[in-house]
């Protein structure tokens, strides 16, 4: 069933009603802002891809399944939007300088590989965090829950999350900045 706590919004939403739309908006917008940050490190570029998945939730809303958890369609949709634009982002001359000058004469194909690769070194990385940090940091832009939600099902303070949290994008961003070397050394 919907993971999305109103069904009856999801169904408004189906037949077109912009009530449904903006309460839909209010509930995942800021969640979907942090998810693309994480990855981005943009706020241009975060608000874009809000604005996409929005775009394409409405002009897909009839397709929408109720009886499928939403929050990860609206997720997946997040996520395909994000890779959609670091994978342009390494096609353009002036982003990831490093990792272009790494992949200068390869073909797609190979770029889609080192792409693939830079993705499993995240997911590397995120599995390097200490158990209890992993588990907040993907029950928040994973699965897309709020801190007080993730407070509650865990038995601890909001603050411990917070603070969980912000040590798990620290460690990410500097394990992010870093990535260009490691796909440089992989690709001598």
């Amino acid at each position: 069933m919907a993971q999305f706590n109103d069904i009856k919004v999801l169904r408004g939403l189906r037949r077109g009603s912009l009530n449904a739309f903006n309460e839909i908006y209010e509930q995942y917008a800021v969640k979907l802002f942090n998810f693309s940050m994480l990855y981005l490190k943009s706020r241009e570029e975060a608000e874009e891809i809000v604005q996409d998945v929005f775009v394409k939730i409405w002009q897909n809303r009839e397709k929408i399944n109720e009886e499928l958890s939403f929050n990860g369609y609206i997720f997946r949709i997040a996520k395909n939007c994000v890779l959609n634009k670091l994978r342009k982002k390494i096609n353009e001359p002036d982003s990831f300088v490093s990792v272009n000058q790494c992949l200068v004469g390869q073909n797609q194909t190979e770029n889609e590989v080192l792409f693939r690769d830079m993705e499993g070194l995240l997911e590397e990385a995120i599995e390097g965090l200490p158990v209890q940090r992993q588990l907040i940091f993907r029950m928040s832009r994973q699965n897309g829950l709020s801190n007080k939600e993730i407070a509650e099902q865990l038995d601890i303070s909001v603050n411990t999350v917070e603070g969980q949290i912000r040590k798990a994008i620290n460690y990410l961003r500097n394990y992010i900045d870093i990535l260009p070397i490691i796909i440089a050394t992989l690709t001598l």
